[in-house]
């Protein structure tokens, strides 16, 4: 059936219209896009809950690290700046200390729940030899943490909340505030290799 306007002329015929706005059709868009993201890096990525979503960030800012980790040529991932802390004096000694730290914060959910653990944990010397190496360390270090959060998809935040540790450097964390922190870990080193 034509559809005319009020003097008998047709219309062209209407284009289908989406029962889903603009900004549904764009969430759709990320969604895909970052489901594919984690994929790359997690066992089970868009895992429910705030745990869930607390590893599919990880991975985005995993992928930001490596990302500007992978941008340095063999002279500028061995150059060294001097300074007070051994772990940030060059890009390679950056992501050592990166890559040892996601494996420790998994270490400490895992002790608090009487799962197996390494103390202090400590990268191999000389490991990561190369800007290709972080990537799969980094990957290996989310996998080991999502084994440590293996049943707490389920628990609400209070429950959450009551599995708490105290971390080296002083504060009380849960699993939460840590792997909160284990984000913004990735994303401040990022920053700084970016301004290497």
């Amino acid at each position: 059936m034509t559809t005319r306007d009020a003097e008998g002329e047709a219309l062209p015929p209407l284009k289908e219209v989406s029962a889903r706005t603009p900004e549904e059709q764009h969430r759709d868009t990320l969604r895909s896009g970052d489901e594919a993201l984690s994929a790359r890096w997690l066992l089970r990525p868009g895992a429910r809950g705030a745990m869930g979503a607390l590893m599919d960030e990880c991975a985005r800012a995993a992928e930001a690290f490596c990302a500007a980790v992978e941008s340095f040529d063999a002279e500028r991932w061995l150059a060294e700046r001097a300074g007070p802390d051994p772990s940030t004096r060059s890009p390679r000694a950056i992501c050592a200390h990166v890559c040892g730290a996601a494996r420790r914060y998994a270490d400490y959910i895992r002790k608090a729940r009487g799962l197996p653990f390494t103390e202090a944990f400590v990268m191999t010397e000389g490991v990561p030899a190369a800007p290709a190496d972080v990537r799969p360390l980094l990957r290996d270090a989310l996998h080991y943490t999502e084994g440590a959060l293996d049943g707490l998809h389920e628990l609400d935040e209070e429950a959450i909340g009551k599995l708490v540790f105290r971390v080296r450097w002083g504060p009380t964390f849960d699993p939460d505030m840590l792997l909160e922190h284990a984000v913004m870990h990735l994303l401040r080193h990022r920053r700084q290799l970016l301004r290497w």
